[in-house]
């Protein structure tokens, strides 16, 4: 968005000194969750690296408990002492942030070397491998996970050791920050397909990571990454990892971390004992067992034509819907790609109703006699039942439950009206489920709830989602799903959905003019209905929700005005869901 702005963070900053012991010399990098920086420690007189996180400590309530949750996690970790982990010398909270003081590595990351000098071998691979397993084990034994683990946050130092970084800033990106909110944050190609849906994760979900980073850095190639956020999504959920011929005798192994169930991935001793192999250069390597061999096995489902729930089935080319098929236990039937899900109000229960496009009764299919592959599996996402789908732009869809539930959670949304400059908030509900569809009249029609994910580009102006078409009366919930982006790639850091804070909008005051709603921060996520008459632009942070005045297509952009789009640079992936009641 803006261009001339001096770099004056740095120059600024430099020679700063936090908490009266440490001072900042030059900036070792950036990134969307902080700045990190070269230090000296003059209390004990050594050099450290700072990272100063890009998010205050003075927040609400909610927001405090989960900064204590990553304070206790970090600590954990400081408490670790493993050489392949790297070291957390102290935790500040100074000026309303929070700082992590580390040990300084004095080597490039995992992800550097490979982007400077190519693939490592599969035993090169391996012996990497196995140091970041042992730390993994260390960290897994302490009580807590890393949640992050990809080529980036591995450091080499001068003797080729692997050393596993940025332990706090995972706590803050997960937990009950994804569980609480449906945020994904942090590299979605090297995340568990179980954090991907907000599913309870553990060891496991580390064990998943580490199989993604051996893959790239013995291939040279995530296996997961496509071109678009979105179909990255998809991939981690549903899609086989693309996996090169050159990985060799490793490929038994990373076959068996990157399997989609947690209880299917291997044990960590039994992926120690592969990996020592390949080190020592052996070829002939067995697939690894699954830890729990019963693991994501459907049990029978029990299938009755009475008070039925209507799944229905659209072909993947976005078509009309034409047939349905009744089922009961939703959770244990496997739904195709581009399945629409219908359900009653607050819940997937049962009940008879009207689906889209007919409802004609068909045969219930049986229950599955394996667990189903590629794309074929159903899981619950956060609160309610939803399904991943891809359509005919290549998009990625969320069909099922009705909006999330907020809980109280995230920024509230606040529509800014540019003429009248009024604001209004509205909360987001949810009914409790009602499995057995008791108390809704016979004959009523289901509400009709359909989501659709789409990437939101920082350097165009207002985006309409086509396919988030609203009628009316409809209620619509925005939500963010994960990314970053800046309204100057040069001078200004990357933000979330929430823009700016105080501090680095007042850098921007000289440019009011460029803002869309001037209320708002910039980098703040807007949406609007257009329809006949545009309406008011509603500010999302995280969520927000609203119900329609008229009939129109919600739009989405960043907040920065045309003519100021030029130097903007990333984007956010946001999930629209319009719940329509006939």
């Amino acid at each position: 968005m803006l261009s001339g702005i001096p770099d004056r963070r740095a120059d600024q900053d430099s020679g700063r000194l936090i908490a009266d012991r440490y001072l900042l010399h030059d900036i070792l990098g950036r990134g969307g969750m902080g700045t990190v920086w070269r230090a000296h420690d003059q209390l004990l007189d050594r050099q450290v690296a700072a990272k100063e996180l890009h998010i205050a400590t003075d927040g609400d309530e909610d927001h405090r408990v989960r900064m204590r949750r990553a304070v206790r996690e970090a600590r954990a970790v400081a408490r670790v002492p493993h050489p392949h982990v790297i070291g957390v010398h102290d935790l500040v909270e100074y000026e309303d942030r929070l700082w992590i003081v580390m040990e300084l590595v004095q080597g490039p990351s995992l992800a550097d070397r490979v982007a400077r000098s190519g693939p490592l071998t599969p035993q090169h691979t391996a012996a990497l491998g196995l140091q970041l397993l042992y730390a993994l084990n260390a960290v897994h034994d302490a009580g807590t996970l890393h949640r992050d683990v990809k080529p980036a946050n591995v450091l080499l130092r001068p003797d080729g050791g692997a050393v596993l970084t940025d332990f706090g800033i995972a706590a803050l990106d997960d937990g009950e920050f994804l569980t609480t909110t449906g945020q994904l944050v942090g590299s979605i190609e090297y995340m568990a397909p179980e954090r991907a849906l907000a599913q309870e994760s553990g060891p496991a979900s580390d064990l998943w990571s580490l199989g993604a980073t051996l893959v790239t850095v013995c291939g040279g190639r995530s296996p997961f990454r496509r071109p678009a956020y979105p179909a990255t999504l998809h991939a981690v959920v549903y899609d086989e990892a693309a996996l090169p011929e050159r990985l060799g005798p490793l490929r038994p192994v990373v076959e068996a971390l990157l399997r989609k169930g947690p209880g299917e991935r291997p044990t960590a001793a039994d992926v120690k004992v592969a990996l020592q192999r390949v080190a020592a250069g052996e070829t002939d390597i067995d697939p690894l067992p699954a830890a729990d061999p019963r693991a994501y096995r459907p049990a029978p489902s029990t299938v009755t034509s009475a008070a039925p729930s209507t799944l229905s089935a659209a072909g993947s080319t976005g078509g009309s819907v034409n047939d349905a098929v009744t089922v009961t236990d939703l959770h244990r039937q496997p739904v195709r790609a581009g399945d629409t899900l219908v359900v009653p109000a607050g819940g997937t229960g049962s009940g008879a109703g009207g689906g889209i496009g007919g409802t004609a009764a068909h045969p219930a299919l049986p229950a599955p006699a394996s667990r189903p592959r590629r794309g074929k599996w159903l899981v619950p996402v956060i609160a309610g039942v939803a399904v991943l789908a891809v359509g005919t732009g290549g998009g990625l869809f969320l069909v099922g439950a009705p909006p999330f539930q907020d809980r109280g959670q995230g920024q509230e949304g606040r529509a800014y009206d540019r003429e009248q400059g009024r604001g209004s908030a509205k909360d987001q509900g949810q009914e409790k489920a009602n499995d057995q569809g008791e108390g809704r009249e016979e004959g009523t029609e289901l509400p009709v709830v359909t989501s659709v994910v789409q990437a939101v580009g920082s350097d165009v102006g207002w985006q309409p989602v086509e396919k988030a078409a609203v009628q009316k009366g409809d209620s619509v919930t925005v939500r963010f799903q994960g990314g970053e982006w800046s309204v100057d790639r040069e001078q200004m850091p990357m933000t979330g959905p929430a823009g700016y804070d105080a501090e680095n909008d007042r850098l921007l005051e000289f440019a009011e003019h460029c803002k869309v709603a001037p209320e708002a921060p910039f980098g703040t996520l807007l949406t609007r209905l257009a329809g006949k008459r545009a309406s008011s632009v509603l500010a999302v942070g995280d969520a927000a929700t609203f119900r329609a005045g008229g009939d129109g297509v919600v739009e989405l952009r960043i907040n920065d005005d045309e003519g100021c789009l030029h130097d903007n640079e990333g984007e956010l992936t946001v999930s629209v869901e319009v719940t329509h009641t006939p």
